[in-house]
């Protein structure tokens, strides 16, 4: 919903003088910042009426290019970034922290009309009363990683935007290659564009030269190699995320969350429902669903739920000194049968 109203004020070019933008898309961030300063402040002047402070930030410091009048210009613009400002504070420093944030209660209620002042966060304390303050008298706008099924629409835009054509199955296989953040699949499908060159329909086998595996698709192949009781290229792909520098704890979580899906998409099916009732309910798309319930059919229910017990076992093993990161995975791989 605030979404659509920052939307709405860029449109009609009615941006308010206060903004706290919180989540973990960065891309989306980036883009309506990008466009919001093109409004507030575009022109020959840009550069001396826009204040970025980054970190941790001096209320009075902040106060002070928020009262600084523009110049040759109508507005101005003060970007705070990551200031930890809107996060619950460690008790012992408690009174220090209330008194900064009382600061700039006092800071948001005179703010000038001329100053539009913008906070970029990737988390924020809602029980804060700083928070109900900015919501009053501003903003607050979330953005959050995107849905795969949003991500693989904002790929086929993207290369129709260049006159290329893409199929909703090549575009699922583009972003499940990729992490969850857009930036990296922007950057794929720049990639993509330029080795197309003067030819206007993406293949499979443009996607497989061109675009980077992330570790949540290298997962998948390994989780493939598993299910082909091909445990010598299970072992290959893990040495190979190893060598490519992979935390090894990162990988454990996403082989669990491999087999949770498995295990998941499995009890749906059985229950009756679809690969679109599927998909919405474990969060993928349904390329991914799909592929996914096929993995799952090569598993005996049993064996998955075993996967998913013993793959939390041996993460407590981990985090807590007992069990070697690699060597827990090793395990894991090698008692799957």
């Amino acid at each position: 919903m605030s979404l659509d109203i920052l939307k709405e004020q860029i449109k009609s070019n009615k941006i308010k003088n206060l903004y706290l933008f919180y989540g973990h898309e960065e891309y989306l961030k980036r883009i309506y910042l990008e466009s919001m300063e093109s409004k507030i402040i575009g022109g020959s002047m840009k550069a001396m009426n826009k204040v970025v402070l980054e970190g941790k930030v001096d209320i009075r410091k902040l106060a002070d290019n928020c009262e600084t009048v523009p110049l040759f210009s109508e507005r101005k613009l003060v970007l705070v970034k990551n200031s930890g400002m809107f996060k619950a504070s460690k008790k012992t420093d408690s009174e220090k922290a209330e008194g900064k944030k009382d600061g700039l209660s006092e800071l948001i209620l005179s703010l000038p009309s001329y100053t539009c002042l913008i906070f970029v966060e990737e988390e924020i304390d809602k029980r804060l009363k700083v928070i109900d303050i900015v919501k009053k008298n501003g903003l607050i706008v979330e953005f959050p990683f995107q849905k795969p099924q949003e991500l693989v629409k904002w790929v086929i835009k993207l290369l129709r935007n260049k006159n290329k054509v893409i199929s909703q199955e090549l575009a699922s296989m583009v972003v499940n290659n990729c992490d969850q953040g857009m930036v990296e699949i922007h950057n794929e499908v720049e990639k993509l564009i330029l080795y197309l060159g003067e030819r206007g329909t993406v293949s499979i086998e443009d996607i497989e030269k061109v675009c980077t595996k992330s570790i949540k698709s290298r997962i998948f192949d390994l989780t493939d190699a598993i299910a082909a009781k091909n445990r010598t290229r299970a072992f290959v792909i893990l040495e190979e995320m190893a060598v490519l520098k992979e935390p090894m704890p990162k990988i454990l979580y996403m082989i669990a969350r491999q087999f949770n899906q498995l295990l998941s998409i499995k009890l749906l099916h059985k229950s009756g429902a679809d690969i679109n009732e599927a998909a919405a309910k474990i969060g993928v798309s349904p390329y991914i669903a799909s592929k996914i319930m096929k993995q799952s059919k090569e598993f005996e229910l049993e064996l998955l739920k075993r996967v998913v017990e013993e793959s939390l076992e041996l993460d407590v093993a981990v985090k807590t000194g007992r069990v070697n990161d690699r060597v827990a995975i090793e395990m894991l791989l090698a008692d799957i049968n």
